[in-house]
């Protein structure tokens, strides 16, 4: 037997160690492929005379390549790569060389086509152990929802509580429990089951962790404005206070995104700015439209106890002073809507 292994095990001198590792990475941050670099320089494309062969259709034959000289490990895209490669942040077009530096971890991020490769050197520094302390354990993140349900629950106790009388009030919180329930188990789901589609893992407790803090975030843009608008004369907070309701909606669908593409999160998060720029856009068009101002409310409508009034109180003669620069606004209004009227009447142009 000792005879058999010595055959069949190379000797020891003809061993090389690894100089580097490239990794395919999938959609959901996971190696699916691994190539050990044992020389230089090492050759990327689609021909099989590659080191590193991919089945990409938006690869070229001979593509890029990685040689380690003076300065450092350099990769050279290809004469013949009609797409760029993404080196990080920098895109490189074909001829165009640039050193390899990782800037986060020992690890450098290529995409070249459709394809995200993952480049470790032997000559990068290890990235420091984590301690497991660090890594969110099993039961405080259970810990963590569980208080964000509770302040959820609360915060909806308190609304039903003050929209129902004591008559209806039984009726109304076992219709708002249920309803919460509900709504958190088909949204959740349903991102649950997005990124089981795209990632092979749900992430139920991840999406879970979004609403709920979403919708804490909801209440927060819903009370602090107007409570601040109440206390100190700010009628404007509760006129645009649209645009947190819409920053908060845009971070809920980039935090739910990030689980389904966890490798685009730059596109993500452009994607959720964007979405709330055009919400807020179009809201104030709306507005404009609507009532000719910007803002949501004509009026403050939100009463709260005078002991939380900080603003200085407005002498009547002053308050009343101030209305007259209303007058030719309304007067202008008032003859619109009578033209209006006007045109529009059956028979106006035979009077």
């Amino acid at each position: 037997m000792a005879a058999l292994d010595e055959d069949i095990a190379p000797p020891v001198a003809d061993i090389v160690p690894p100089r580097g590792l490239v990794e395919v990475i999938d959609r959901d941050g996971q190696a699916r492929q691994s190539f050990l670099v044992t020389h230089w320089p090492l050759r990327i494309g689609r021909a099989l005379d590659n080191d590193v062969v991919l089945s990409d259709p938006h690869v070229a034959a001979h593509h890029a390549e990685i040689a380690l000289d003076a300065e450092g490990p350099a990769l050279v895209v290809g004469a013949d790569a009609h797409n760029a490669v993404q080196v990080g942040t920098r895109r490189l077009q074909a001829g165009d060389r640039s050193l390899l530096v990782p800037h986060a971890g020992d690890a450098v991020d290529l995409h070249i086509g459709r394809t995200h490769l993952r480049v470790r050197i032997a000559a990068f520094a290890l990235a420091a152990e984590m301690p497991l302390a660090a890594v969110a354990t099993l039961r405080r993140r259970i810990a963590t929802i569980a208080i964000a349900a509770l302040v959820v629950l609360v915060g909806l106790a308190f609304s039903t509580w003050l929209q129902n009388d004591p008559d209806t009030l039984t009726r109304g919180m076992s219709g708002m429990l249920m309803m919460a329930v509900t709504v958190t188990a088909v949204w959740c789901g349903a991102w649950a089951l997005l990124s089981k589609t795209f990632t092979r893992q749900a992430h139920f407790s991840w999406h879970l962790r979004v609403f709920l803090f979403g919708v804490i975030g909801l209440g927060l843009v819903d009370a602090i404005p107007s409570l601040l608008a109440f206390a100190f004369s700010w009628p404007w907070l509760t006129d645009f206070a649209f645009v947190g309701t819409y920053a908060i909606g845009a971070a809920v669908l980039y935090f739910h995104l990030l689980a389904v593409e966890p490798a685009r999160y730059r596109m993500l998060r452009w994607l959720a700015i964007g979405a709330a720029v055009a919400g807020v856009a179009l809201t104030l068009w709306l507005n404009v439209q609507r009532t000719d101002r910007y803002g949501d409310e004509l009026y403050m409508s939100h009463l709260y106890p005078p002991a939380l009034r900080l603003a200085r109180p407005v002498p009547t003669d002053r308050f009343v002073d101030g209305l007259v620069d209303l007058k030719p606004t309304l007067d202008k209004m008032a003859k619109q809507r009578d033209n209006g009227e006007d045109n529009g009447a059956p028979g106006g142009d035979e009077d």
